[in-house]
């Protein structure tokens, strides 16, 4: 014997699984038509004879501080060769997290804080 609130349930569940299908598609639809508009712009348009005589104003602009630029060699230490600076630092580091790994294991288990 079935409860009559549960058959009444049963039976209106396809009509409901309908009336909630629509929403969804119209979400969707919305949804993609406002991705749409706002993730695909059109790239800028700019007359053709404005960009080579704008390229070329800008490269006339940058050479005299091309001229004038300092040739120097910068110390880089991350160029692949071992430092003293980097070994002291992994040491530092890796003692570090460790203690404060110990120390939060220690605290939240022994002393169940």
């Amino acid at each position: 014997r079935t409860c009559p609130a549960t058959s009444r349930v049963r039976s209106r569940s396809p009509a409901m699984a309908r009336s909630a299908l629509l929403p969804a598609i119209l979400l969707a639809a919305l949804c993609v038509l406002a991705l749409r508009s706002v993730a695909f712009v059109p790239a800028p348009s700019m007359p053709r004879s404005v960009a080579p005589a704008t390229a070329a104003a800008l490269a006339a602009a940058a050479l005299p501080f091309a001229a004038s630029a300092a040739d120097e060699l910068l110390e880089y230490n991350m160029a692949g060769e071992f430092t003293s600076f980097m070994t002291g630092g992994y040491f530092v580091v890796t003692l570090g997290y460790t203690a404060i790994s110990f120390v939060s294991y220690l605290l939240l288990t022994k002393l169940k804080i």
